[in-house]
C-alpha cells in the first residue's frame, strides 16, 4: 500500500480514533470476520481479509463505498456452501448425485485407459471445494461419457 513515495502513514492518534469508530460501527462485520477468518483465508478472499486488516487497525478511512461493499461482500460469503453450515449440508445433498455420476464416468474412462481420466478428477476435486459445477465441465464429462461408451461396442463391429 506504501508504494506512493508521497504517501504519509497515519498518525497514531488517527489510528487510534479509526480502531475505535471501527470497532462501534462494524461491529457485527468484525465478528463475522473473526469468526471465518480460517475459511476466507482457505478460500483466497482476499478483499474480506485485507478490509479485516484495516478495521482491526485503523490504518486507513473507509470510505461509504468501501463499506457497502464489506457488507456485500458478507452477505454474499453467508449464502456460500464454504462459509455457512447449513448451506454446505444442503449443498452436499443437491451435488450428491452429480459426484455419483462423475465417479461412474471416472471409473470408466479408468477401464478404458482414457485420456481425460485427470481431467475428470479435477472436476470431481472442483465440485467438492466449490460446491458446484459449470455448464462446460458438465457438457465435458458428458463427452468423456458419450466418448467411453462408444469405445465399449467398437470390438463388436468386426465380429
Amino acid at each position: 500500500m506504501a508504494f506512493n513515495k508521497f504517501y504519509r502513514k497515519p498518525k497514531p492518534e488517527t489510528m487510534k480514533k479509526n480502531r475505535e469508530f471501527y470497532i462501534d460501527a462494524f461491529k457485527e462485520e468484525i465478528s463475522w470476520i473473526k469468526d471465518n477468518l480460517q475459511a476466507l483465508t482457505q478460500n483466497k478472499h482476499k478483499f474480506l481479509i485485507e478490509m479485516y486488516t484495516i478495521l482491526v487497525s485503523g490504518s486507513r478511512k473507509v470510505t461509504p463505498k468501501m463499506a457497502t461493499a464489506i457488507k456485500t461482500s458478507i452477505n454474499k460469503c453467508k449464502t456460500d456452501a464454504r462459509y455457512n453450515e447449513n448451506v454446505r449440508i444442503m449443498e452436499e445433498v443437491r451435488l450428491e448425485p452429480i459426484l455419483g455420476k462423475i465417479n461412474v464416468v471416472l471409473a470408466m474412462a479408468e477401464a478404458k485407459n482414457d485420456k481425460a481420466v485427470d481431467f475428470i478428477k479435477n472436476i470431481d476435486l472442483y465440485v467438492r471445494k466449490n460446491y458446484r459445477i459449470t455448464k462446460k465441465q458438465m457438457e465435458a464429462l458428458n463427452k468423456v461419457y458419450k466418448r467411453v461408451t462408444e469405445d465399449l461396442f467398437k470390438g463388436d463391429d468386426n465380429d
